[in-house]
């Protein structure tokens, strides 16, 4: 990649990140606070899309890093190919976990 266009990967992952800190916040899900029996059906539903919506956005942080990234990386440490659903399975779990890690964190404040 050109240097231009990781400069800008950068600064997307950036902007991204910002995104993913506020989707990945519980107070900004719906029904925080509740239990799930307190939940409506469609409020139980929200609450689902709500956590989807965080994992996708860190799925998405987790790939633009990676391809701003790539370039700094020597080519024996770089990972073969794969195909398009175990590489977007490995980044929903690394968002899973980055999410967890949130989480965790925001417990214990």
């Amino acid at each position: 990649m050109r240097k231009d266009q990781i400069e800008r990967l950068n600064v997307l992952a950036e902007e991204i990140g910002d995104v993913f800190l506020h989707d990945a916040s519980p107070d900004n899900w719906t029904g925080n606070g509740l239990k799930q029996s307190e939940l409506t059906k469609d409020e139980r539903g929200d609450a689902y899309w709500c956590r989807k919506v965080a994992i996708q956005t860190g799925s998405l942080l987790a790939r633009v890093l990676d391809l701003a990234e790539r370039d700094n990386r020597s080519l024996d440490t770089k990972m073969p190919e794969e195909d398009a659903d175990s590489e977007i399975n490995r980044y929903e779990k690394k968002a899973k976990e980055l999410l967890k890690g949130i989480q965790d964190r925001a417990r214990t404040a």
